[in-house]
């Protein structure tokens, strides 16, 4: 499985207000995923090369071919949390 930075329990759809995760009844943190990860409907809209830090510069690793919309695994967010 690749890590990648969205697949975490803080951006997965089954994560409730209270830090525990819908389908194993846990509290989860920032640093877990699962194979029952479903993205927030959100991030969908979010995680794409109009908002990476990367888009249009030099350490864009797709820079031929980025374009707003398209998502990518190198993407990386433009404001730190």
């Amino acid at each position: 499985m690749s890590i990648r930075l969205v697949n975490g329990c803080v951006n997965c759809e089954n994560l409730a207000n209270d830090n525990t995760c819908k389908v194993h009844h846990e509290k989860v943190k920032e640093i877990h995923t699962c194979d029952s990860f479903d993205m927030r409907v959100s991030l969908k809209d979010e995680v794409e090369c109009g908002t990476c830090i990367k888009f249009s510069t030099p350490r864009c690793p797709n820079q031929a071919n980025a374009v707003h919309g398209m998502l990518c695994n190198e993407w990386a967010p433009k404001a730190n949390a």
